[in-house]
This record gives structure tokens, C-alpha cells and sequence, in this order.
């Protein structure tokens, strides 16, 4: 027996896969600090082959890029006063079960959502936001 699931995106949605870093390493490295037209601080990414007794390779949904993080991770606009919508994202802990991963979702300096997930590493956890704002 097989499980599938299938998730939608929206018309005029940008999936963003981090597998079209320029000049990614092959191994890891840290996202631009502008990339998919987005913001980003503290980001990185790896190739998830490259680790492949880890969780990363769960979280892989494209080609073989994903991004990580072990700090506070900042996604946000280029531009003051703009929005961006958080559909969904699959996540998947490194190496230790059990991790705890909050997100939490702003506009300016006011606290619009938030969520935590358990993660573990062979188990791939698809989070349905919708969250606008």
C-alpha cells in the first residue's frame, strides 16, 4: 500500500525549491542574502546526497537542494509595506528526533501567526500555512 499526498499551488504562486542557487556548492553554503526575491538571514542550504544517513533527504520534493537552519532563520519582502503569502512547506529534522520548530509570522513589528511542529528525521511533515498578511 502507498500513501500520496498531493498539495496545490495556487495561480500565481512561487514554489521555491533552492535548487537554483547561483554558483551553489555542491555540498552547503548560505542562501544569498536575496534570493526567489526574498530577503533572507541565516539561511542555508545543503545538497541533501550529499548527507544521505540524515532527515534531510526526506525534505527533498525536487531536485536535491534544501535549506536549513540552526538559528533563527528571517524570511521576509524586499520591499517595506509589501506582503507575502506562506501556502506550505515540507520539513523534516537533520538528525535528532523530536526537535520542536516554531514559526511565527509578522507584519512590521506585529505578530500575525504562529505554529510549532514536532519534527523527526525519517518523517517527512508537510505544514499547510495559508497564512497572508
Amino acid at each position: 500500500m502507498h500513501s500520496y499526498l498531493t498539495i496545490g499551488c495556487p495561480i500565481g504562486a512561487t514554489i521555491i525549491t533552492f535548487d537554483d542557487i547561483p554558483s551553489a556548492d555542491p555540498v552547503q553554503g548560505t542562501i544569498p542574502a536575496v534570493y526567489a526575491k526574498l530577503q533572507w538571514v541565516d539561511a542555508n542550504y545543503l545538497n541533501a546526497t550529499a548527507w544521505p544517513t540524515s532527515g534531510y533527504r526526506f525534505v527533498v520534493v525536487s531536485g536535491e537542494y534544501i535549506a536549513w537552519n540552526n538559528v533563527a532563520l528571517t524570511v521576509q519582502t524586499l520591499l517595506t509595506n509589501n506582503t507575502i503569502t506562506l501556502n506550505s512547506c515540507v520539513m523534516a529534522a537533520g538528525w535528532s528526533d523530536s526537535v520542536t520548530l516554531t514559526v511565527v509570522g509578522y507584519r512590521s513589528a506585529t505578530q500575525l501567526h504562529t505554529t510549532s511542529f514536532s519534527l523527526n528525521t525519517y518523517q517527512q511533515a508537510v505544514a499547510l500555512f495559508q497564512w497572508s498578511g
